[in-house]
């Protein structure tokens, strides 16, 4: 945008030439008051020569690439979904044989032996340090309970990496409006700048004029008066952009040690899909993590019954154990082994099977409103997000028209003052509209970007790197 362009060229910055003055705006004034006032400025300006320190410029691009690589909410997101995919291993666990190991030692008192007629040697039944040890196993053959709790499992697995993505996404949309907030925080600060130093003209004109008699003291304390204002505008300005940038190095986890570049009209573009209404939704109720999570909680609930049913069905294991020990005893065998089979089925657990039912149940028809609330929810979403899209962009084509109205009454006054035909007040009056107009095509510029981004993520579409935690179906 020309914004500091249109100002400077339109902006009366000083006297016209058939006006005495002085030759240089360092003559010293009658009076002092006034000169303190415009040569000891609130706001110190780069003097001429001088080269400020240029940061480096951060791109809206570079912004979204780097919060996905080192953002601390999005780490924390991965780190969830990282757990998540475990659920299916726990729930495979319950089908996976199982073997414990155990051991024992004891000291006794004292040893007991037992001498049989004939036996050579008296057989050992109790040592003083007796050991022993064991190993058991078990093999899961029939467990109907086991088999919608793998496939909740999965179902789990599923809905975390949806949760994660559209964290990711939000993550994503917060740097963007972030970046374009801070981007025109810096435009804006950028003009109150130069409005800064248009108005510490009009003082040096003013001064000027009132030296020689041409304007009356009223003028003088007008031009003051808005140089004081505009010091405080870029003050104000100033510090706001600089909490922009901050807030942006937090979602970044980076120093603020950056410039943020003015985006181009065409960093946000419109997705096709927004055009049509009823297509909006359609897309966004089809591509949006959130709704597929929705959805698949509700079949996530449903598997819950079934494991709660799957309970009545009796359950067969495979067993197995070994053990050993340093006294044979009187079977004379140190060690031995068991196989079988074990079935157990509950036959009556005093209710908590049918209150199991009845929950999951519940469960179901609270997952299903739940469904129909975020498919709701999202309509509204993308209703608003139109809505306010066609707003900001009736508002920008306004904003712009008044920069024009405002550019040409501008250059008029300017004529008109030259002439002799306009007061000094006049003038003032018509250029400060200039500047709230232009300030108000930012403002609207900023909003038109905005709400493009918030339709753009109310349908789904926003997805910027195409780094999909987990596919949304």
């Amino acid at each position: 945008m020309l914004l500091h362009a249109l100002i400077t060229s339109v902006l009366l910055t000083q006297a016209p030439t058939s006006q005495p003055a002085p030759a240089t705006t360092d003559t010293p004034m009658r009076d002092t008051a006034s000169q303190a006032a415009s040569s000891d400025s609130a706001v110190p300006m780069p003097a001429p020569g001088t080269k400020a320190t240029a940061l480096p410029l951060l791109t809206l691009d570079e912004a979204i690439a780097l919060a996905e690589k080192q953002s601390p909410s999005l780490d924390a997101a991965r780190a969830r979904l990282q757990q998540s995919k475990e659920l299916g291993n726990k729930a495979w666990s319950g089908y996976l044989p199982s073997v414990t190991a155990s051991g024992s030692y004891i000291r006794n008192p004292q040893e007991l032996t037992f001498a049989l007629p004939g036996a050579p040697d008296p057989i050992t039944l109790q040592k003083r340090d007796q050991l022993s040890g064991q190993i058991s196993a078990r093999q899961a053959l029939i467990v109907p309970t086991l088999w919608p709790a793998i496939k909740n499992a999965y179902l789990g697995e599923k809905v975390a990496g949806l949760t994660a993505e559209n964290s990711r996404r939000e993550i994503l949309f917060s740097v963007a409006q972030a970046y374009l907030g801070a981007a025109s925080l810096r435009e804006a600060m950028a003009v109150q700048e130069q409005l800064l130093e248009v108005r510490r003209g009009f003082e040096r004109d003013a001064q000027n004029r009132f030296e020689v008699g041409d304007v009356e003291r009223l003028a003088l304390l007008r031009a003051t008066l808005d140089r004081k204002q505009a010091e405080q505008e870029v003050v104000r300005s100033r510090n706001a952009y600089a909490t922009a940038k901050s807030s942006l190095a937090a979602l970044l986890a980076r120093p603020v040690d950056f410039d943020v570049a003015p985006p181009k009209q065409t960093a946000v573009s419109l997705p096709a899909e927004t055009g049509d209404a009823a297509s909006a939704e359609k897309t966004a109720l089809d591509r949006r993590p959130d709704a597929s999570a929705a959805r698949l909680n509700v079949d996530l609930a449903r598997g819950g019954r079934k494991q709660v049913v799957m309970e009545y069905l009796p359950s067969l294991h495979a067993t197995g154990n070994v053990s050993t020990s340093n006294t044979a005893g009187l079977t004379g065998v140190a060690s031995t082994w068991t196989a079988g089979l074990a079935l157990s089925w509950n036959l009556f657990d005093g209710g908590l099977r049918e209150a199991n039912l009845r929950e999951s149940s519940g469960k179901i028809a609270e997952a299903n409103a739940n469904l129909r609330g975020t498919e709701e929810k999202i309509r509204d979403e993308v209703r608003k997000a139109r809505s306010e899209l066609e707003s900001s962009e009736v508002n920008l084509s306004t904003a712009e028209e008044r920069v024009k109205l405002a550019w040409e009454s501008a250059r008029l006054a300017k004529q008109s003052f030259d002439a002799g035909a306009s007061t000094y007040l006049q003038v003032t009056d018509v250029n400060a509209t200039l500047a709230s107009a232009q300030m108000s095509a930012v403002t609207e510029a900023l909003n038109v970007q905005l709400s493009r981004l918030a339709l753009a993520r109310a349908t789904g579409l926003f997805d910027p790197t195409g780094n999909a935690l987990a596919p949304v179906q």
